[in-house]
């Protein structure tokens, strides 16, 4: 696998070792020499732009609270299993290096408008970002915002089959990000054709990754950077 072809995004930072989109996972990644990494955002009660996957806290802290019935303190206050607490966006883009990547996943929430609009204006003049949505219409808002950055959308099995056809070409995409498990030659070749770059989530196997290079995937999301 040539590093120099090949781009490798910590998913949710190095989730194999820390606990999910924390710092602290993070900073691992940058260890452990990973391209960048991949994280996701949502929004806060008082709208501050969060780094959190799930829409609630049951699976990481035990709590049945929806991130969005909460303050952006509140959410900080607590702790998740395995350690860390839930960072702002503002809070990594302080530490994070500018010569490593950023996928950014807007992930779809009510208030996906705001969501955009907030955290375009934190990632404002950084080098290295990719903003990526299974929802174009974020990844729309965000370019009719004044967007420079590449945009990718997320593909999974139940995405609409339009948006496998061509959803990335006619939403303004440059790229591509599928469940690996759709990752087959024909299926890449299609999107390559249409000028698309194509990444792969979430591949751990190692054997598994080189063979989604050698047909012409040239970003992986992983836990094991």
């Amino acid at each position: 696998m040539s590093a120099a072809k090949t781009m490798i995004l910590a998913h949710r930072g190095a989730s194999d070792a820390r606990v999910e989109n924390t710092l602290e996972a993070f900073s691992h990644a940058i260890e452990r020499g990973a391209d960048g990494v991949e994280l996701d955002v949502q929004l806060s009660r008082d709208y501050e732009v969060m780094v959190f996957h799930d829409d609630d806290l049951r699976r990481l802290a035990g709590r049945h609270d929806r991130v969005e019935t909460l303050t952006s303190r509140q959410l900080q206050r607590i702790r998740l299993w395995g350690g860390g607490r839930i960072p702002r966006l503002a809070e990594l883009l302080e530490r994070w290096p500018t010569d490593r990547w950023l996928n950014v996943e807007l992930k779809p929430v009510a208030d996906g408008h705001v969501l955009v609009e907030r955290a375009l204006a934190q990632l404002s003049g950084r080098p290295r970002v990719i903003l990526s949505s299974f929802d174009p219409r974020l990844l729309l808002r965000a370019r009719g915002l004044g967007s420079q950055y590449e945009h990718a959308l997320l593909l999974a099995a139940e995405s609409p089959p339009f948006l496998h056809a061509g959803g990335a070409k006619a939403y303004g995409c440059a790229s591509v990000h599928l469940d690996h498990r759709l990752c087959t030659a024909r299926v890449i070749e299609h999107h390559r054709a249409q000028g698309l770059e194509v990444g792969a989530w979430t591949v751990n196997d190692d054997a598994r990754k080189r063979a989604l290079v050698e047909l012409g995937v040239t970003r992986l999301i992983t836990d094991r950077p």
